[in-house]
């Protein structure tokens, strides 16, 4: 009888299957870099929406149903990449809300069908505009709020259709005047629309304090040097590098960040306003930013590697030749950065977590 690799349990909802994934030892890439440490990937994607967002999808709803900021029949609205959209969508389907998603153009189609298939709407927005111009993601996130406050009562799929067909045409028209009314509109808040803002939500990184870290604390018996992980929200750098630190005092929170994002010009000092004049868009999805938000804490990264598109896709495409693990772009990152990292730091005899955070697909 072939053994059986399986651990079967039972669940009573598919969210409660979030969390628990497997820490895998990369010994091909050892070899093949000649990286003198030993090598673990955090599977993320083995959450059952594809991602580690899963986790703060499931914090972020339970956090506001205890602070009363959701209703029965609400409808939960986001400005994400994706992945932070498929674990709210998840949560939402089901305990019973409706979701609207907003996604910069740049964002795979795989990401759109998979929010459409769980029962989300979504629309579209420019990549290459400012957070604060009417027509980014993050704004027009809050004039679909805004439109489902003015009604004070919840609505239906048909009627949430409706308001969402509107506003995708005035971003396609780029009838900024028209969203900018919408925005500036002075309407009372109710518990039937909320966007939990993963960019400004405690329950973020509280997430990964509570579930992340203490996982692979637990998976590596508190045998850990090195943490890498892709910086977006911040969230799960943050709330990993908090636990870790309060256990290991010495251990070393590495972040990965993409070129043309923020994050490692703001680590070497550099203000916000001169590092937002740096900044641009690029391929990789998921990770660096052109805001900073308040769920990331720059304090508990101990250094910034930065990675370029090519590294991090040409490393995603090699990392499933060489050990069979379908990841994303993000990871691709982390795993490329991670590498250059200890090769120039000449970093030996220690072990590392690079974190997978999304699957493939999503390159």
């Amino acid at each position: 009888m072939e053994e059986n690799y399986t651990k079967m349990s039972i669940y009573e909802d598919i969210v409660q299957t979030i969390g628990e994934t497997p820490l895998v030892r990369l010994k091909k890439i050892e070899k093949h870099f000649n990286v003198k440490n030993e090598l673990y990937a955090k599977v993320e994607f083995f959450n059952p929406g594809g991602s580690i967002k899963d986790r703060i999808g499931k914090y972020m709803i339970e956090g506001a149903k205890k602070e009363g900021k959701i209703a029965e029949g609400a409808v939960i609205i986001e400005p994400t990449s994706g992945n932070t959209g498929v674990g709210l969508a998840l949560v939402a389907a089901d305990e019973g809300y409706l979701t609207v998603f907003t996604m910069p153009d740049k964002m795979s189609h795989e990401k759109e069908f998979l929010l459409r298939a769980l029962g989300a709407f979504v629309i579209r927005t420019p990549t290459a505009v400012a957070a604060s111009d009417p027509n980014s993601y993050y704004k027009v996130a809050e004039a679909v709020r805004n439109l489902i406050w003015k009604k004070r009562r919840a609505v239906t799929r048909e009627e949430l259709k409706a308001i969402v067909e509107y506003v995708q045409n005035l971003v396609k028209e780029e009838k900024i005047s028209e969203l900018s009314t919408i925005l500036n509109e002075k309407v009372e808040e109710t518990p039937y629309a909320y966007i939990p803002n993963q960019y400004f939500n405690k329950y973020n990184p509280l997430a990964h304090y509570e579930t992340t870290a203490r996982e692979i604390w637990k998976q590596t018996n508190g045998e850990i040097d090195y943490i890498f992980a892709g910086i977006g929200t911040g969230g799960t750098i943050t709330g990993i590098g908090r636990y870790l630190k309060e256990k290991k005092e010495d251990i070393k929170i590495i972040g990965v960040d993409p070129v043309g994002s923020i994050y490692h010009l703001v680590k070497k000092g550099m203000s916000l306003e001169k590092a937002l004049k740096k900044a641009h868009p690029y391929l990789v999805e998921g990770i660096g930013e052109d805001i900073l938000p308040e769920t990331v804490d720059l304090s508990l990264v101990d250094d910034i590697v930065v990675v370029n598109d090519q590294e991090a896709f040409a490393m995603t495409r090699f990392l499933a030749r060489k050990e069979g693990i379908l990841a994303g772009g993000s990871s691709g990152a982390a795993l490329y950065g991670a590498i250059k990292y200890l090769k120039e730091h000449k970093i030996t005899g220690k072990k590392i977590v690079v974190m997978f955070l999304t699957p493939e697909g999503t390159t």
